[in-house]
């Protein structure tokens, strides 16, 4: 499974991504072309406030993983560091390049319009 393969039996009808840069990961993303959906699997998280409370919670706000933003969890961020950035940044270029509408987020709430 590879970047850009097009010779994928799904390839019609879902483009994807690998994100690199990571010396600890590699990360596939996915977009569904009819319904215009990103599906983001790990590397954002944006889980609702009022589910996390307490120090858990407290962790998770200052991780920036919880609220309408949401972001990739830094300890994840720092294996991009110093030398995958430019890597991970072209993965992320296309990511925005597919101009999603929604987002389905493995990890938290989804985005059902305006996802771009």
């Amino acid at each position: 499974f590879g970047q850009g393969e097009t010779d994928l039996p799904f390839h019609d009808e879902i483009d994807s991504v690998i994100i690199q840069g990571s010396y600890a990961m590699e990360e596939v993303e996915f977009f569904h072309k009819a319904s215009k959906a990103a599906i983001i699997c790990d590397i954002i998280q944006r889980h609702p406030e009022e589910e996390w409370t307490g120090f858990k919670g407290m962790l998770m706000r200052l991780n920036g993983l919880v609220g309408d933003k949401g972001s990739c969890p830094r300890e994840w961020r720092f294996t991009f560091w110093p030398f995958g950035k430019e890597k991970a940044r072209k993965g992320r270029d296309i990511i925005l390049s597919w101009r999603a509408e929604k987002m389905i987020v493995a990890h938290g709430t989804c985005v059902e319009q305006g996802a771009a």
